[in-house]
């Protein structure tokens, strides 16, 4: 793999991430709305849900927009060429 094809992979991983930390923040936010009393008494629900909206926002665009991403940091691809073999200048037959 190129280092272009792994920038990708990375940013993708990132977004994951993300989505993982909006399934964290998520879960405080409904275990304090139902009054369970678990998690940090200090953080409002409302809080735990914006954390939770921000991160889902982030995950989804890093995880959709990669390829955009990649080609800020290392431009558009470089288009495959023709191999020798196919090219008709190289033909070893004729007249």
């Amino acid at each position: 793999m190129r280092a272009r094809d792994l920038f990708g992979v990375a940013v993708r991983v990132i977004g994951l991430w993300f989505l993982t930390q909006a399934a964290y923040w998520a879960y405080w936010g409904i275990l304090k709305s139902n009054g369970s009393g678990l998690g940090n008494p200090n953080v409002p629900a409302r809080e735990d849900a914006a954390s939770a909206s921000l991160y889902v926002l982030l995950g989804v665009l890093l995880v959709l927009l990669a390829d955009p991403i990649t080609w800020v940091f290392y431009g558009l691809p470089v288009k495959s060429t023709i191999s020798n073999k196919d090219s008709p200048s190289d033909s070893k037959g004729g007249a």
